[in-house]
């Protein structure tokens, strides 16, 4: 029986920019995370309802009382890792979301700028006063700073609007672009508190399984001990022979 479990499944990256981007491994080492905690389980359920191996319990010290208390360690184990995933999950999702409202404001702004460039095809340095290539940028933080100046610069050519206007972007379509950019600021932070909350949830799990697997270290090495001249039972539990 494995005596460790791998406490690093599931845990969100804040360095990493797109969430999903590690989900298969992290998958993969979650799926190693359940099958110990099968396996601690199924060591416990044995330990409180089978006769022989209460007896070897018993006689080393881990009676009803005492594997009551590791049970009641696996539980708040168990039960953190499943807050653990509910919050990744969440995560996940407000990821999925704010991308996709960030889809939205890049395609309402290409829109805009394309009137812009057709507008204003004979007055450049308007044109570029307005960094509307900056728009264009990936990153979330100069994103941001150039959303935020193109809407206030355009703001304050009423020119310029009713020049938009008289080939169809009217000042409707314009607030319907700034709005589309404020809904992505207010998704960006809602993933950012949900990318918190997933920290938060897995610290919580990790020090769970800290208290939980000291207990199940200690158990186990006395239980093997005691389990040496008894095979079959070490097998049902999925003891290793050293």
């Amino acid at each position: 029986m494995t005596e460790e479990i791998n406490n690093e499944q599931n845990i969100p990256d804040e360095n990493i920019p797109d969430d999903k981007k590690k989900t298969k491994s992290k998958r993969k080492s979650g799926e190693t995370f359940e099958k110990e905690l099968a396996v601690g389980r199924n060591t416990l359920k044995l330990s409180a309802e089978d006769p022989g191996l209460k007896a070897y319990a018993a006689g080393v010290g881990y009676g009803a009382d005492k594997i009551s208390q590791g049970q009641a360690l696996f539980d708040a184990l168990n039960d953190a890792y499943s807050a653990q995933k509910t919050a990744f999950t969440a995560q996940l999702n407000a990821h999925t979301k704010y991308r996709g409202l960030m889809k939205v404001s890049r395609k309402k702004n290409s829109h805009i700028v394309l009137a812009l460039r057709l507008v204003l095809r004979d007055d450049p340095e308007t044109l570029s006063n307005l960094k509307p290539v900056n728009l264009t940028k990936t990153a979330y933080g100069p994103w941001t700073e150039a959303n935020l100046y193109f809407y206030k610069r355009l703001g304050e050519l009423p020119a310029v609007i009713e020049l938009l206007a008289g080939v169809g972007v009217t000042q409707a379509i314009i607030d319907e672009g700034y709005q589309a950019f404020n809904n992505t600021l207010t998704a960006e932070t809602e993933h950012k508190n949900a990318r918190a909350e997933a920290q938060r949830a897995t610290a919580a799990k990790n020090d769970a399984y800290k208290v939980y697997n000291k207990w199940m270290h200690r158990y186990l090495n006395v239980l093997t001990a005691a389990l040496v001249d008894d095979p079959q039972m070490r097998e049902k539990l999925g003891i290793v022979a050293r």
